[in-house]
């Protein structure tokens, strides 16, 4: 097991290097960031003291070299915009992130083994056309749409959930984190249910569930303790392949609702060419990801020894 775990942490950080050589490099191409920082008015010699500053008057592989050094020691630079090291931003806005993505996957959880348990039991009726026919609806409506319409109909026309913003006491950031977190666990909810009717259906007609039947268990005991327990392991394992989607839509809603999170902060920096934190904010994204992923090969590796061995 030692071995299996230190093998995904090497293709990690090498997985993680990559990110840095490729959004790095990538960087370079996206236009002069001094015309940002200096301002359309600055003379030649206040540009040539940003070029200086930022190392950005030196040839490429020496600024990478310069910037792979500082990522080792912890320091992701300075932000253009700001003018404050990246990582200090992130610490103020990643625990607001990581408060979404907890509510965000709670109700993902809560609503999408709701409907995917609703349909397997309701197998062939209205009731599960009803909850298929939803779930299309959750796959294919985009982020941007489905935040717009809950902001206008919901929050404003309705005036049920605040318009955006953050709030002052925790009760408040929940309440106002409530329809950022529907709307980016509109998708993940739909996959789940469709991942739990599917398992389901499949539990139901397995011969130790016709057992339990057959001893006289009542017919919600031979779901919650026997056909639901093992259908929600692949359910729980699949969330770990859900960071990325969980990131790239935050950067949306929190555009979209004003939430000041890390998804915000990642949307501020691309519009208005902030490069430190692009790609600070792309290599924490990064970084959750590979641990979502990571978490979810040691769940697969506890439950079966095949995968540590391969």
């Amino acid at each position: 097991m030692i071995r299996f775990i230190l093998r995904r942490l090497g293709w990690s950080l090498l997985v993680l290097w990559f990110v840095a050589t490729v959004t790095f490099f990538g960087s370079l191409r996206v236009g002069d960031p001094v015309v940002t920082l200096a301002g359309p008015h600055a003379s030649a010699r206040d540009r040539a003291f940003i070029r200086h500053f930022y190392h950005l008057d030196e040839p490429p592989i020496r600024q990478y070299a310069h910037y792979m050094g500082n990522l080792v020691k912890g320091d992701l630079g300075r932000s253009f915009r700001y003018r404050q090291p990246v990582s200090a931003l992130i610490a103020v806005r990643l625990p607001r992130t990581l408060l979404l993505g907890a509510m965000t996957i709670a109700f993902e959880l809560a609503l999408g083994i709701l409907a995917g348990t609703i349909a397997a039991l309701r197998r062939g009726t209205r009731t599960e056309s009803l909850v298929l026919g939803a779930t299309f609806v959750g796959i294919s409506t985009p982020t941007f749409l489905s935040g717009k319409l809950f902001l206008f109909i919901v929050a404003y026309q309705w005036g049920w959930f605040p318009i955006g913003g953050y709030g002052d006491t925790a009760l408040s950031h929940v309440w106002h984190g409530i329809l950022p977190a529907v709307t980016i666990g509109l998708l993940g909810t739909a996959w789940q249910a469709r991942l739990v009717r599917g398992e389901l259906v499949e539990v139901l007609q397995s011969d130790y569930v016709r057992t339990a039947r057959a001893k006289g268990l009542s017919p919600a005991a031979v779901v919650v303790k026997h056909a639901l327990r093992n259908a929600l392991l692949p359910v729980l394992t699949s969330l770990g392949l859900s960071f990325g989607a969980l990131f790239s839509g935050a950067i949306v809603t929190e555009a979209i609702f004003a939430w000041p999170g890390l998804g915000r902060l990642a949307f501020e920096a691309i519009t208005g060419m902030d490069l430190p934190v692009m790609m600070g904010t792309v290599l924490l994204a990064s970084t959750g990801i590979l641990v979502g992923n990571l978490l979810t090969d040691l769940l697969y590796a506890a439950l079966d020894p095949r995968i540590r061995r391969g």
